[in-house]
C-alpha cells in the first residue's frame, strides 16, 4: 500500500502545482521557472530553426545553441555568436566581419534568460491552455498591440519548444522552433571562448 500512497501523493502534488500555474494572471512565473531551470542544469544544447514571412536573405535559418550558465554559443552557416560572459562576438561569415559588443546587442535573442528579460516588463502574459505536456502562453505587448507572441513550453523539461509571432489577423509572421534539446552535458569551456586565430582574414569591429 505504501507505493500506491506515494504515487497518489505525487499525483496530487503535480495537479496542485499545475492548478497554481493555470491560476496565474500573467504567466511570467512560468517563464521564470524556465530561466531558473536553464541556469540549474550543467550545460544545455538546442537545435533550432527560424522562419519568417518577410522577404529576407537570412531566413529561414537553422543552427545550434550551446549554453553554459550565462555563456552561450550560437552556430549557424551564416552567423555565429559567442558570449563569453563579458563580451559578445558576432561573426558574419559572408562579410568576413567580427563585431564585438555587449550582450544587449545580440542578433539572436533566444536563450532562456534573454527571453525572460524580453517579456518581463512590457508584456502581459496569460496561460492560454495546457495540452498534454505543454503550456501555451500568450504574450501581448502593452505598448505595441499589433503583435502577439505564442510561447509553447515543454512542462516536463521546462524548456521553450516554440515561439510564434503573430499579427492582429492571427497570421504567423515569424517562428522559432526548437527541433531537439539535451541537458546536463559536458561542454568544453573552449566552446565559449573567442579565438581570433580561427578567423585570420576577418575584420574586427568593436562597438
Amino acid at each position: 500500500m505504501r507505493p500506491r500512497s506515494n504515487f497518489n501523493k505525487s499525483l496530487l502534488l503535480f495537479l496542485f502545482s499545475l492548478n497554481c500555474l493555470n491560476g496565474q494572471n500573467n504567466g511570467i512565473q512560468v517563464l521564470e521557472k524556465v530561466m531558473d531551470n536553464a541556469m540549474y542544469v550543467r550545460d544545455a544544447y538546442y537545435r533550432f530553426n527560424i522562419t519568417s514571412e518577410n522577404e529576407n536573405d537570412l531566413f529561414p535559418i537553422s543552427g545550434e545553441l550551446y549554453i553554459k550558465k550565462e555563456k552561450y554559443f550560437v552556430d549557424t552557416e551564416e552567423i555565429d555568436q559567442i558570449f563569453d560572459g563579458d563580451k559578445l562576438y558576432t561573426i558574419i561569415h559572408e562579410n568576413e566581419e567580427i563585431i564585438v559588443s555587449s550582450d544587449s546587442n545580440t542578433f539572436f535573442n533566444f536563450t532562456p534568460k534573454q527571453i525572460f528579460n524580453f517579456f518581463k516588463d512590457d508584456y502581459e502574459i496569460a496561460i492560454e491552455e495546457t495540452q498534454d505536456f505543454y503550456w501555451n502562453l500568450i504574450a501581448r505587448n502593452l505598448i505595441q498591440e499589433d503583435l502577439v507572441y505564442k510561447i509553447i513550453i515543454d512542462s516536463n523539461l521546462l524548456s521553450i519548444k516554440k515561439i510564434d509571432i503573430k499579427n492582429r489577423e492571427n497570421v504567423i509572421l515569424s517562428s522559432f522552433l526548437t527541433l531537439s534539446y539535451k541537458y546536463n552535458l559536458s561542454l568544453p569551456s573552449s566552446l565559449f571562448k573567442f579565438d581570433k586565430n580561427k578567423f585570420n582574414n576577418y575584420i574586427l569591429i568593436e562597438n
